[in-house]
């Protein structure tokens, strides 16, 4: 997953965010954000969404 797209990678972030939200809450997902200095996707780098993406999917592959 290193050689996504920055698109590919939001859209993964989209995908893992729904699923942890309607699972544990928004709280979760803005958590995950603020650790990366943002209060949205939008305002995530460039550099940061493959950790991001990381984070949020290990959470929602927790939750299967």
């Amino acid at each position: 997953m290193a050689n996504l797209s920055k698109e590919s990678y939001i859209a993964s972030i989209e995908e893992s965010a729904s699923i942890i939200c309607k699972e544990l809450g928004p709280e979760v997902v803005q958590s995950v954000y603020r650790r990366f200095g943002a209060n949205d996707l939008e305002g995530i780098k460039t550099a940061d969404l493959p950790d991001v993406f990381s984070e949020l999917y290990a959470i929602e592959a927790d939750l299967k």
